[in-house]
């Protein structure tokens, strides 16, 4: 299963994601990224599973995304 970070704009957003994605049946965390690696607030959706449909959710609900990155 690939793994990727949803770079946010906010902790709002950040937790936004994360609770849309969770209920639509996607294992999701946030992480705080610091250092060269952070954008914005510096928070990142950590996501589980296939990025397209699940980008597709966050964008449809107004969740800023800044990156996202395969880990």
């Amino acid at each position: 299963m690939k793994r990727y970070s949803i770079m946010t704009g906010t902790v709002t957003y950040a937790i936004k994601g994360r609770d849309l994605l969770r209920k639509n049946g996607y294992k999701a965390n946030i992480e705080r990224v610091s250092g060269e690696k952070a954008l914005g607030c510096g928070y990142a959706i950590l996501l589980d599973g296939e990025i397209e449909k699940a980008e597709e959710l966050l964008r449809r609900n107004n969740v800023k995304i800044l990156e996202i990155t395969q880990l």
